[in-house]
């Protein structure tokens, strides 16, 4: 199971203690205690949280198959389910790199100057979804209460879905609201419509919502990445390529074996077979990424999806238009 390293470790070294006070350990233990301890300081060590994203999950399968370790990397994988709490951690340091959508990769760059992305996992074609439990509610959205993660990629998706249906901003009364919590607020009836994605579409659906718009109607819009502090990858290079290598590897392994890899992720993250689904996301391999970073003359090659969401965040006084070249660091792909 993927777990909370930093929980781990203090519960692992509290042991430690009761053991050698009462003397019970025995010299085998202590032996393989001690190699566990050589083994985690020899190789260099990243942190890594990822949202609950389909997209996240070859780092999920190398994790639970050795990959990383067997290349080298020490990876510490978490999977916190809240992503403002995971971007925090980024942004304070006590992380190494972050698997999210490219917008709140962006958005970091408010507050972490040395933010780089080297990895787009994926683009979102139909994977985030705005659910409501009226399937005509985008016939008349005046009055409704819509949530969402307000300042990051899903509000630009909300706003994007509001001009394609005529309706101004001031009509509706949009809210903030994390990914997770949008199943249970459009049961309970707390929410008119709510933005979220896989798993937690296919349990807004269980509680009788249904799809009304989603990034299918935005192609490009939405890609996900993954992000690392610059100064990790000026201090690590060689673990970063290491730790691509060992995605791309991942990546492969589960379109050549989808069943064994779902019952493999299902496992490690605590979820049924049934709600591990590709439906709606389209992963990049490595020859796709070094495109997408290098397109600038797309709609959908990274350097233009920038602009779009420094226009946004620009328009909303969030934050400073970063350069492309500050954030995109395509270099530890070739």
């Amino acid at each position: 199971m993927i777990y909370q390293s930093r929980l781990i470790y203090g519960f692992q070294y509290l042991w430690r203690i009761i053991l050698s006070v009462t003397f019970l350990v025995s010299l085998v233990a202590c032996s393989d205690i001690e190699t566990e301890v050589k083994e985690d300081t020899s190789m260099p060590e990243m942190r890594l949280s990822i949202d609950l994203w389909p997209g996240y999950y070859p780092a999920v399968i190398a994790y639970e198959k050795g990959w990383f370790k067997d290349q080298g990397l020490n990876l510490k994988l978490a999977i916190p389910g809240n992503t403002d709490k995971m971007l925090a951690q980024f942004t304070a340091g006590s992380i190494d790199a972050v698997a999210v959508a490219f917008g709140d990769a962006v958005l970091v760059t408010r507050q972490k100057k040395d933010v780089s992305v080297i990895l787009v996992t994926d683009e979102s074609a139909g994977g985030d979804a705005v659910l409501a439990t009226d399937p005509d509610i985008l016939k008349d959205l005046k009055g409704k209460t819509i949530g969402t993660n307000l300042g990051g990629f899903g509000e630009l998706l909300i706003r994007t879905m509001l001009k394609v249906h005529n309706t101004p901003l001031s009509d509706v009364n949009l809210i903030n609201v994390d990914a997770s919590q949008v199943p249970s607020m459009l049961a309970l009836g707390n929410l008119d419509v709510g933005h979220t994605w896989n798993p937690y579409v296919g349990q807004a659906i269980d509680v009788g919502a249904q799809v009304v718009f989603s990034s299918k109607d935005t192609p490009g819009l939405i890609p996900d990445t993954v992000a690392i502090s610059a100064s990790y990858g000026q201090k690590n290079p060689e673990a970063v390529r290491i730790f691509l290598d060992v995605w791309f590897k991942a990546q492969s392994w589960w379109l050549d074996n989808f069943e064994e890899g779902n019952q493999l992720i299902a496992k490690a993250t605590s979820q049924s077979v049934a709600e591990i689904s590709l439906d709606g996301i389209k992963l990049l391999n490595r020859e796709q990424n070094i495109s997408s970073f290098e397109d600038q003359f797309s709609a959908e090659g990274l350097p233009n999806v920038l602009k779009v969401y420094n226009s946004f965040y620009s328009r909303s006084g969030v934050l400073r238009e970063p350069a492309p070249e500050t954030i995109l660091a395509s270099e530890f792909l070739k």
